[in-house]
């Protein structure tokens, strides 16, 4: 009987457990506490050039020649466009 009484305590406190994690605010993300982080104006001009290249001395020219971007952090090349299962869902 004794260890019926605390198997039941334990599920009644494992539910409880359960209960409680699911709540929250339901909604976007919040940004985090402290003075917003000003955005670095971008110029509107074209980077690319008709045939898709990038322009010669644009961030993007120089980019692709030396594998890092104007912050010195390595930037990925594009892959090869793979298809995947679920592709038709998103279409």
């Amino acid at each position: 009987m004794d260890r019926l009484r605390s198997g039941l305590l334990l599920g009644i406190a494992g539910f409880a457990v359960l209960a409680l994690a699911g709540c929250g605010r339901n909604g976007p993300l919040e940004p985090p506490p402290g003075p917003a982080v000003p955005t670095a104006s971008v110029s509107q001009a074209p980077l690319t050039q008709p045939d898709g290249t990038p322009i010669p001395g644009s961030p993007q020219d120089t980019a692709m020649r030396t594998g890092f971007d104007a912050q010195g952090r390595p930037v990925a090349t594009a892959g090869p466009k793979r298809s995947f299962i679920l592709d038709p869902l998103l279409q």
